[in-house]
């Protein structure tokens, strides 16, 4: 199969590398302010589980799935490698995919680089799967997904009150999803929230 690359206007996503190694360590330091809101609950990642993703990902395999389970998001004016799509089964058995993005490097948050890379993300597993629905798991301690899911027309599925105690605060675990007829709908040739 052949490479795949996405572009918009703003970002490229694109199939991972081996020279997306030494950026990538970087991106994915224990010390980067993203840790805070992409799951901090989890904790962070030693470096060796850093380093271990950081070659798990750009890694070439001989045989890459169909749908990419995670692609590279670089912004497009310079190919700079800033952060990362992928899904994830939450259920095979009843064909639920969960879709996830982190935008690694803070000096592309807010400026559109996440929606344009979840719009494309979105629209790409919709047109290689025949998933009916997808959607993304996050905490309210996370405003900055929430928005990108709002902007691009994702319902707020689930709000579990109160469901995480984390850094001296209180926060509700959420779930926005989007169906693939309201997807069509509202993102018809490129159309459509942005």
């Amino acid at each position: 199969m052949d490479d795949v690359v996405l572009d918009g206007d703003k970002v490229r996503l694109r199939d991972w590398h081996p020279s997306d190694l030494g950026p990538l360590r970087d991106l994915l330091d224990p010390g980067r302010p993203w840790h805070k809101t992409n799951g901090p609950y989890f904790g962070t990642p030693s470096t060796a589980a850093a380093e271990s993703t950081a070659r798990e990902l750009t890694t070439t395999k001989t045989a890459r799935p169909d749908p990419r389970t995670s692609l590279a998001v670089c912004d497009l004016s310079n190919g700079r490698l800033i952060g990362r799509v992928g899904w994830y089964w939450e259920s095979r058995q009843t064909d639920w995919r969960r879709m996830g993005l982190a935008i690694y490097d803070e000096r592309y948050w807010g400026g559109g680089f996440g929606t344009e890379a979840l719009r494309m993300w979105t629209t790409y597993l919709f047109s290689r799967t025949d998933a009916l629905r997808l959607d993304f798991a996050t905490f309210s301690g996370n405003p900055g997904m929430i928005a990108v899911g709002r902007r691009l027309g994702f319902v707020e599925e689930g709000r579990f009150r109160r469901a995480r105690r984390w850094s001296g605060g209180v926060h509700d675990a959420v779930v926005y999803g989007v169906l693939r007829e309201e997807w069509d709908r509202t993102h018809q040739q490129g159309q459509g929230p942005a």
